[in-house]
């Protein structure tokens, strides 16, 4: 069964290493291209994260709040203990990614 597994793992090893190899060409051009790309791209592209900044600091806030207003009086729920970190560390990302947005 040992062996099933590591030959298992190497095979999704490759598949993942090969499908980096696939998709980042097609990554590749989206902003620039060898020419000089688009005139301004590097405002699209500042612009591009900073939303992408802004929205994933958004579900963290959400999540953050979620994690408050959830009642916690039911033991099956994940953070039934931990809810008060969990909410936390949520609000902390949040503030990261907002910070990361507003100084692009």
């Amino acid at each position: 069964m040992n062996r099933f597994m590591g030959t298992m793992q190497r095979y999704a090893l490759l598949l993942i290493i090969s499908m980096l190899f696939v998709v980042e060409p097609a990554i590749a051009n989206k902003f620039e291209t060898i020419g000089g790309g688009v005139t301004g791209s590097s405002g699209i592209k500042r612009e591009w994260l900073q939303n992408f900044f802004l929205v994933v600091g958004g579900i963290f806030l959400f999540s953050g709040v979620l994690a408050v207003v959830v009642p916690h009086n039911n033991a099956l729920y994940l953070n039934f203990a931990n809810w008060k970190r969990s909410a936390a560390i949520l609000f902390v990302l949040a503030v990261a990614f907002f910070l990361f947005g507003w100084l692009l």
